[in-house]
């Protein structure tokens, strides 16, 4: 098509430099996040979304072998 641009490299047959510069790297945790209500906030979510899985699935599972137990007696 007209349109179509091809990529080449340089002679020499590297390729230029990136675009763009890296971040510089970050630690996990901060002493500073420590104090901010957000990560607190965050660790109860989890905490809440975790135990309401378990809720379901376990509560799932009884139920599952229950409606067996039933069916066969």
């Amino acid at each position: 098509m007209a349109k179509d641009i091809e990529a080449s490299a340089p002679e020499g047959g590297e390729f230029s430099a990136k675009d763009y510069t890296d971040p510089p790297p970050a630690p996990l945790i901060d002493v500073e996040e420590l104090t901010k209500w957000s990560l607190y906030r965050a660790v109860i979510a989890e905490f809440i979304a975790t135990l309401l899985f378990l809720y379901i699935t376990v509560a799932t599972v009884i139920g599952y072998k229950l409606g067996s137990y039933r069916s066969n007696a």
